[in-house]
């Protein structure tokens, strides 16, 4: 069998893994001590929160039935929130979340599902090496050789695919790529995520929030998701083009301008957290395509995919996975 070599334990890379492991030897190599990519979920004392993606809906056939069988695990579940929109601090409309359009959140974490994901791939002897950033690959016998930060062999594959960020992707692959200008060409914005644990319950009326005309753009009660530990917790993202326009101030100084802004939302209960922490994402957000190709460069023997390649959601995370797969699958 073709060996293949994954760089990115995000959801498309564990699901291209996943779809292409019956046909050839796969490893994955991950920079992080943890798979999930933005699935991610950050832990500090009894506190827990998922500081990335805050929940994922559900159109595409192959990922509802991909879900459905997650939830037969018990890996994920239905989060009906009590959800409001507000203006500036001002909340203009509140609804319940419905089962007939539902929001699903990874159970006892969102990082859970990456990790059920990477348990099912190790027990089908599909290799992960955490905490290994590949630097560089570079052609050697008619085989693609990967390098990490400290110049260390990676070993030699006959394909590379890289499932994370287009900007990063670049970097990492060599330059006459096919696809290098699709890579170039893709922007990713910046997000900044507050974390905030609480001692005690939280005076609201909401479990999830979607903010305009702040610096905030969204608010969750992280708690109120479905198995979540009994501290309270809250997760505010800040709005994407606010954190490309300040991503170089010192981190003090944004979380006082984000603790400010949700103190104005959910009141001065906010400045009695136990536990205060911020996540500075650089590739948090891609904009809606209108690309149509698969990034596969069967001359190369290269290719690449992640939710960028569709539009920044965990959905077409899976599925741009799933399309490459298709192709990688044909040229095996």
């Amino acid at each position: 069998m073709k060996k293949v070599a994954i760089i990115g334990a995000g959801l498309s890379g564990l699901t291209l893994a996943d779809q292409i492991a019956d046909i050839a030897e796969v490893t994955l190599f991950e920079k992080f001590n943890q798979v999930s990519g933005r699935m991610a979920t950050r832990k500090y004392e009894a506190y827990a929160f998922d500081h990335g993606a805050q929940f994922f809906t559900v159109k595409h056939p192959d990922f509802l039935a991909h879900i459905n069988t997650l939830q037969a695990h018990g890996v994920v579940a239905r989060w009906d929130a009590r959800f409001v929109e507000v203006d500036g601090t001002y909340v203009k409309k509140s609804r319940a979340w419905e089962q007939s359009y539902p929001h699903y959140v990874g159970v006892p974490d969102m990082a859970s599902v990456g990790q059920y994901l990477a348990l099912k791939l190790l027990q089908r002897n599909v290799e992960l090496h955490l905490n290994t950033e590949v630097k560089a690959i570079h052609k050697r016998d008619n085989q693609w050789c990967l390098t990490d930060t400290h110049n260390n062999a990676l070993g030699s594959y006959d394909w590379v695919v890289t499932a994370i960020p287009a900007k990063q992707a670049a970097t990492v692959l060599p330059n006459d790529f096919m696809h290098m200008q699709t890579l170039h060409g893709t922007q990713m914005l910046p997000c900044y995520a507050l974390m905030l644990g609480f001692e005690q319950a939280l005076n609201l009326t909401w479990d999830a929030a979607h903010i305009t005309n702040a610096i905030l753009s969204w608010v969750s009660v992280n708690s109120s998701k479905p198995e979540r530990a009994n501290g309270t917790c809250l997760v505010a993202m800040s709005r994407n083009q606010w954190a490309a326009d300040h991503f170089n101030q010192p981190e003090s100084w944004v979380v006082d301008a984000l603790l400010h802004a949700l103190s104005g939302i959910v009141g001065e209960q906010v400045l009695q957290a136990k536990v205060l922490q911020l996540k500075k994402w650089h590739y948090a957000n891609a904009q809606k395509t209108a690309l149509k190709e698969v990034l596969i460069d069967a001359k190369q023997q290269l290719a690449s995919c992640g939710d960028w390649c569709i539009s920044g959601r965990v959905e077409s995370a899976f599925v741009s996975a799933l399309q490459l797969s298709k192709s990688l699958r044909a040229v095996l």
